[in-house]
């Protein structure tokens, strides 16, 4: 019998099995950023939808209701005011007063502690008696009243305001109606459709004032 005279096989050296290490992290790299992009542009989608159906809601309510569109310039308050619209619901208790009904049929009420998110649109409470519907990104979706072409008489005196009292202004929006609008995945901005910290936000906004 005669005995194997090759060489020994030689086994992976240290600089390949780094390399091969790198190119694996390299791919995975690339791979969670592919996904953190489309669940990103996933999340804008539904945003974008919220707004056009919240919009929708909130024409109805305009068109509808027996009290005017309620004071809104982009803040938190404005974020519960486009909720009290939008669900009827006035005295804060988290369903639609008596008598009266959603607006927005698909807004759902989420609770963070539950830890069960489920379908619609959703809205959660952001202190006594006080909800905000949110985006995507659990944060608020805000609302800015119209400036209006016929000026401030077309909204009359609001008995029911998130200010606590009537208002008989012009709104500071830049649609003639009203701006809906979500501070986008960073929640940096001000709502308006311009660069710089602006450009993610997702609105409703169709062109600029000067």
């Amino acid at each position: 019998m005669k005995l194997r005279t090759d060489k020994q096989v030689k086994g992976f050296t240290l600089i390949e099995v780094l390399v091969v290490i790198a190119i694996l992290a390299s791919l995975g790299a690339i791979a969670w950023v592919a996904v953190g992009s489309v669940q990103s542009k996933e999340a804008e989608n539904t945003a974008q939808i919220h707004i056009e159906k919240i919009a929708a809601s909130l024409n109805e309510y305009k068109a509808n209701a027996t009290t005017p569109l309620l004071w809104g310039d982009g803040d938190e308050d404005s974020a519960n005011a486009l909720y009290q619209m939008l669900n009827s619901d006035f005295d804060g208790d988290g369903s639609p007063d008596k008598g009266l009904t959603s607006f927005c049929k698909e807004l759902q009420y989420f609770d963070p502690e539950s830890g069960e998110r489920p379908e619609g649109i959703l809205y959660t409470s952001i202190g006594k008696n006080k909800y905000a519907i949110l985006d995507p990104w659990n944060r608020y979706y805000y609302y800015r009243l119209g400036y209006t072409l016929e000026g401030p008489k077309s909204y009359g005196k609001a008995k029911r305001s998130s200010k606590g009292g009537s208002k008989n202004l012009k709104g500071k929006g830049l649609n003639v109606d009203f701006d809906i609008f979500s501070l986008g995945e960073d929640g940096v901005g001000n709502g308006k459709n311009n660069k710089g910290d602006n450009e993610d936000n997702i609105s409703n906004i169709k062109f600029l004032t000067k």
